[in-house]
């Protein structure tokens, strides 16, 4: 039989409204739960931020700009920019099955598709596109903190 062709399943939307995001009051009650074991936080900001503090589980994406470049490109796959060994493992085996939580230092929103210029948005498209369930927090890690 003839495959019928479905039109307009997946229209590019625009960025914003593809953009699924958590608030800071969800992780916070995924953690307290226990659900944050089925939880895959990716820390998108600069390391020595992270190093200072970071939502416990998190792994760093300290992404040097010709690294960006690269992703930005397609040519270069997430567990890639993962430098510690066994946090890499731990993505590869997880991304797939359990939610993926990335954050930065505040990102609340997509203001005029910012999403594709931030490292934050870039990576969200990215897992996305390879079909991962991957969410932003919203508010970033600031309102995480002060929450």
């Amino acid at each position: 039989p003839m495959k019928t062709q479905v039109w307009g399943s997946s229209p590019r939307a625009p960025m914003a409204a593809a953009m699924p995001c958590k608030s800071a009051e969800w992780l916070q009650e995924e953690l307290e739960s226990g659900g944050g074991r089925s939880l895959l936080l990716l820390d998108c900001r600069p390391h020595e931020l992270f190093e200072s503090s970071h939502i416990e589980t998190a792994i760093n994406l300290a992404i040097p700009g010709l690294m960006l470049r690269r992703l930005k490109k397609g040519n270069l796959p997430i567990r890639s920019i993962i430098p510690n060994h066994e946090d890499k493992e731990r993505f590869v085996k997880r991304c797939k099955a359990d939610t993926v939580l990335l954050y930065d230092e505040a990102t609340a929103d997509w203001q005029d598709g910012g999403a594709a210029t931030s490292v934050l948005g870039l990576l969200l498209q990215k897992l996305r596109d390879d079909g991962c369930k991957a969410y932003y927090l919203k508010g970033g890690f600031n309102k995480f903190q002060t929450d």
